[in-house]
């Protein structure tokens, strides 16, 4: 049971915008297009950051995309929902808040997971569940943000004492403890609110990194995910897991190499993501856009 303390943790509102978005059919792509952009134009700041990403080296082409339309008919209908999510993800948490190390490093793990969750799905052919996989990354740890957010000193606390957040094990111990549920716990419940699909709900929550990979047989998005999260780390992409300790490194490298195996990513495509990848995101302006975007 949930306890007391947490009766009164408020869940963020997904802005309208996005859980309008959301509820749009896709087996029209040219109606629900239109629909699309219908809806984002009335929001000026919305579609202001999703032209400022759609010009951004990531998705750099020959012309500058000055329009709605015209980014849509680029990028999709699908990574344009994608985008209006990672936009108004950042949204949800107070501007006095972003400053707090632990929540910029909960949302650069996020973003980052997100970004490669993408770039797995592709590695391991499946292409068309990409930006649903880019979704659940970026949701996967809303419950820790939300905790944080809230409880910023308790779990600060909790994070810290589970290696930056890399014993997650530990975390959920501690967090059942101290507030009598988990950030999966969490995450679920914001989901469930939103209407999200159950799939997403799934991959929200598993409480660690360490699965087993039979999951993957009714998720098509569970594992690009997680080895994501994984990949995040080994990588050092974000602040705090820049140096890991020996032991650290070899238990996150096992399970990268469990779920590569799973995933049927071949020596080429690992050799990839190890090294190959982690050089062309430090080089991508799309994630000194997605740091600006959480400090505006």
């Amino acid at each position: 049971m949930i306890d007391a303390k947490l009766q009164n943790v408020e869940l963020p509102p997904m802005p309208q915008v996005v859980s309008k978005i959301l509820q749009i059919e896709e087996n029209r792509i040219d109606v629900s297009s239109d629909q699309l952009q219908a809806l984002i134009a009335v929001d000026p700041a919305l579609t202001s950051k999703i032209l400022k990403i759609a010009n951004s080296a990531f998705y750099a082409r020959a012309h500058k995309v000055t329009s709605l339309s015209q980014a849509i008919t680029m990028l999709g209908f699908k990574t344009i929902k994608s985008l209006t999510l990672l936009i108004s993800t950042a949204t949800l948490f107070p501007k006095h808040r972003r400053n707090n190390k632990v929540q910029k490093e909960l949302w650069m793990r996020s973003v980052l997971s997100a970004l490669i969750a993408k770039i797995v799905s592709e590695q391991c052919g499946r292409r068309n569940h990409k930006d649903e996989a880019f979704m659940a990354a970026l949701l996967r740890d809303m419950g820790m943000m939300v905790l944080n957010n809230q409880f910023s000193e308790k779990f600060g606390m909790i994070f810290f004492d589970s290696d930056n957040g890399l014993d997650l094990q530990k975390i959920r111990n501690l967090e059942t403890k101290e507030f009598g549920t988990t950030s999966p716990d969490i995450s679920v419940m914001a989901m469930q609110k939103w209407n999200f699909p159950p799939e997403f709900m799934a991959v929200a929550n598993l409480p660690t990194l360490d699965t087993d990979v039979a999951i993957d047989e009714n998720n098509q998005i569970a594992l690009p995910v997680l080895l994501a999260n994984i990949l995040v780390i080994l990588g050092g992409y974000s602040e705090m897991v820049k140096n890991l300790s020996d032991n650290w490194r070899a238990f996150y490298t096992n399970l990268f190499e469990r779920y590569s195996e799973k995933l049927n990513i071949d020596a080429r495509g690992k050799t990839f993501l190890l090294n190959e990848l982690r050089t062309k995101i430090a080089e991508d302006s799309f994630f000194s856009f997605c740091e600006e975007l959480f400090s505006m």
